[in-house]
């Protein structure tokens, strides 16, 4: 087995224990919020860190989950629009759209690499939330799920374009 298909097993292990964390946030997400409707119901008094977790952990779910997401084809995609126009032009916009999902999480990337960097560098928190959790650590999920979904888009891409030359391929063998 070559580098490469080592390094494509390795990175879709971690997708999936990803998409696991990812699971397991939903059900803390479910759990949490109920026992705090309960408590808050019957005993009258509310926990603050419960809607502060919460809130932090859709940014975790949603950057963990991310690239996993696009491995599966779980992102929506309409093209009944697209089946309307010819072959060259359903390939640009299709292209279009590559090159622009590439741009996005480059500058996710980038830009949460900067801003995560940044709140480390000045030690900053949350005071209106959980003050005992450094920002950072909030934060520095944004580029490392972007960078995943960057890689995942990347594989998806390669795919993608072996896919359309061995079709490619197989229509030109049966004239």
């Amino acid at each position: 087995m070559g580098i490469g298909a080592r390094f494509g097993r390795s990175f879709d292990r971690l997708l999936d224990c990803l998409a696991l964390v990812g699971c397991a946030l939903i059900m803390f997400q479910v759990i949490s919020v109920s026992f705090e409707v309960i408590v808050r119901y019957f005993f009258g008094f509310s926990f603050g860190w419960v809607t502060s977790l919460n809130e932090w952990s859709l940014v975790f779910l949603t950057f963990l989950g991310v690239a996993w997401l696009q491995r599966e084809g779980g992102h929506t995609n309409d093209d009944s629009i697209m089946q309307k126009f010819p072959a060259p032009v359903r390939v640009m916009a299709r292209t279009a759209a590559w090159g622009l999902a590439l741009l996005t999480t480059a500058v996710l990337t980038w830009y949460g690499t900067k801003v995560a960097w940044q709140n480390y560098v000045n030690d900053s928190y949350d005071f209106f939330k959980i003050r005992e959790v450094p920002l950072f650590y909030i934060y520095a999920v944004i580029p490392f799920g972007s960078l995943l979904w960057l890689i995942q888009l990347l594989r998806s891409m390669r795919r993608e374009l072996h896919d359309n030359r061995a079709g490619a391929r197989h229509d030109t063998t049966d004239v």
